[in-house]
């Protein structure tokens, strides 16, 4: 039920709140526009509650976290595509299909994409690729998962609090499109 007064001070009280509204919806308005996602959570948002699981055998055709650039070299041959970033200091070795990052000649990150049709599959320690369903991912991961939006994709994501590791996989349609396997704790993640 809404009460309407002729008083004076009732009338600019209204119309206070009214532009108070007017300005907050303008805002969310604007941020969903652009694309941020005001509500987003992170990945180290969901550590502690998200119970651990046993990620020590991840490795793409035996590359593993901590391995180092030579051995990815002597694995893959010459990359595609170099990238250097200097803040976080890292290196990045893109071939056909996966990437591998580096802070101080370790691999801290595995990333399996599909760039084309024709790339070639990768697949993780539980012989998940691209191209799987979710529960699929479920099914072989476990349910000690958590799930969030990062960049438009819904993601699943695993955590292996003994040995610090972070597989995350990114899903279209429910199936999968990319699988980032990462070192927790390193700077991008604070």
């Amino acid at each position: 039920m809404v009460k309407y007064s002729s008083g004076k001070n009732e009338g600019i009280i209204l119309r206070v709140n009214l532009k108070k509204s007017t300005v907050i919806s303008t805002i969310i308005m604007f941020l969903f526009l652009i694309g941020c996602e005001p509500l987003a959570k992170d990945t180290m948002d969901f550590y502690k509650r998200t119970e651990s699981v046993d990620l020590s055998g991840e490795n793409i055709n035996s590359i593993s976290l901590n391995s180092t650039e030579n051995d990815v070299i002597n694995t893959f041959g010459k990359p595609t595509e170099i990238e250097e970033i200097e803040d976080p200091k890292s290196k990045y070795l893109s071939y056909d299909g996966v990437e591998f990052g580096f802070v101080e000649d370790k691999v801290i990150r595995l990333f399996i994409r599909r760039t084309h049709e024709n790339s070639k599959i990768f697949e993780t320690a539980k012989e998940i690729k691209t191209g799987d369903k979710k529960e699929q991912v479920i099914k072989e991961y476990g349910e000690n998962y958590y799930e969030r939006v990062e960049s438009g994709l819904d993601t699943l994501g695993y955590f292996d609090k003994e040995n610090m590791i972070n597989i995350e996989f990114g899903f279209n349609e429910s199936k999968v499109i990319a699988v980032i396997i990462k070192k927790i704790g390193w700077k991008e993640d604070n």
